[in-house]
């Protein structure tokens, strides 16, 4: 305990009899935190004098008060430090070496070794405290490091306890690693240092969101007007058979077909049948034409132009296909009241449905076309939303009108 004495007399003996600048003031601060035992607040004192003014006897202060403080860790090395100062000569380096010999009884050696593959940076490393009270601060002390084979090497006295020691070096990522020190026992930490991960793509540019790349673009593009052209075909096939084969003729059927009551009942049925599979048509035409017109968008690079351009095209179908169901709720009404009225005459009944028939199937194309740009434009905003691009497979458009109203299904695994 002589060291420590000692130690402390020197600290008290270099207190300043005044106050006459910011550095006396700070001076005077540190001592009175000492005198009242408050050693901790005594020792950021003096540690913050020495990095501003670099004065020696503030380093030694610093090392006594951490000393007394039982942070013999900082208390070793302060002095070490101190020592290796040329202008600490005579008796205060006697008294720095008496003092050292005590604090170093309290302490253990860490071996610390760095593995720094690849890494060209020079690592560094640090140990911090681990408290388990706020007033317990420290700060974090450097480790010396020399070449030791392929890595790094050094030692450093700790006091018993947690540390968490960290490496860290220019281009590396930082590695820690946490040592529990006990007296007397020998303990050796291994760290190792990664390179970062360099970035990829020209430097300066923005890293590339996720979305979709251009093969996939292309292919979903592609594969949006192809099956859009394909329903639009099966759609004209549809109609075009419809007319010819079914409602045309049924339509132009005469009266010595059509005149009695049963007859006529047969003719309506047919003209019905017709006019349903004729609005079953050109729904799978507007639909072809709906998604087809998705198609380019696809073809756009940037992400939000084709998100615009998605929803705009979502909103205008899901507009078209409420106009188009009420379309043809309303035209099939208007059919089945002259196709059904029981005072009927074929030919009451032959120029009534003519209207109301090419409404239902006009009707029917908007509605289809409603369908197909919902349809469309929702699957490219649902893709966008994925990391990797996608596209509809085994897209099927089907369905027909009713007695008062008109059904278009749309299914395939996305």
């Amino acid at each position: 305990m002589q060291g420590v004495a000692l130690a402390m007399a020197m600290v008290t003996a270099d207190a300043p009899a005044g106050a006459a600048s910011s550095k006396d003031e700070r001076v005077a601060a540190a001592y009175q935190q000492f005198e009242k035992q408050r050693h901790v607040e005594a020792a950021l004192e003096f540690e913050g004098l020495w990095r501003d003014f670099k004065e020696p006897r503030f380093l030694f202060n610093a090392a006594v008060t951490r000393y007394t403080a039982r942070h013999y860790a900082h208390a070793v090395a302060y002095l070490n430090e101190y020592l290796a100062l040329a202008e600490v000569k005579g008796a205060d380096r006697d008294e720095a070496k008496a003092q050292l010999e005590v604090a170093r009884r309290e302490v253990t050696s860490v071996q610390v070794r760095v593995q720094a593959e690849g890494v060209s940076g020079e690592p560094t490393v640090t140990a911090r405290w681990v408290s388990e009270f706020a007033s317990d601060i420290r700060p974090e002390l450097p480790v010396p490091l020399a070449p030791s084979g392929t890595a790094q090497g050094g030692v450093i006295q700790l006091d018993p306890g947690t540390w968490v020691l960290r490496a860290q070096a220019p281009g590396a990522e930082p590695a820690e690693v946490q040592v529990k020190v006990a007296a007397g026992a020998a303990v050796t930490a291994e760290l190792a240092l990664k390179p970062v991960p360099q970035e990829t793509g020209p430097k300066g540019q923005p890293a590339p969101q996720p979305g979709m790349n251009e093969k996939g673009r292309r292919v979903g593009g592609l594969a949006m007007i192809g099956q859009g052209a394909a329903v639009t075909a099966i759609g004209i096939v549809v109609t075009a058979v419809a007319q010819a084969k079914d409602f045309g003729p049924a339509l132009k059927a005469g009266p010595d077909k059509c005149g009695d009551w049963a007859a006529l009942t047969a003719c309506s049925v047919d003209l019905r049948e017709g006019a349903q599979l004729r609005g079953a048509g050109t729904g799978l035409l507007g639909a072809g034409i709906g998604l087809a017109a998705t198609g380019p968008i696809w073809f756009v690079r940037n992400d939000r132009s084709r998100r615009v351009a998605w929803i705009v095209q979502a909103s205008v179908g899901g507009a078209a296909l409420i106009g188009g169901i009420v379309g043809v709720a309303l035209s099939a009404s208007g059919f089945n009241e002259a196709n059904t009225s029981p005072e009927a005459t074929w030919q009451s009944v032959s120029e009534g449905v003519k209207g109301p028939a090419t409404i239902y199937a006009v009707t029917s194309a908007i509605t289809g076309l409603g369908v197909g740009l919902a349809a469309g434009a929702g699957l490219g905003l649902g893709v966008t939303r994925g990391k990797k691009s996608q596209y509809a497979k085994a897209l099927r458009l089907g369905g027909g009108p009713g007695r008062a109203a008109f059904g278009l299904t749309l299914s395939g695994r996305f």
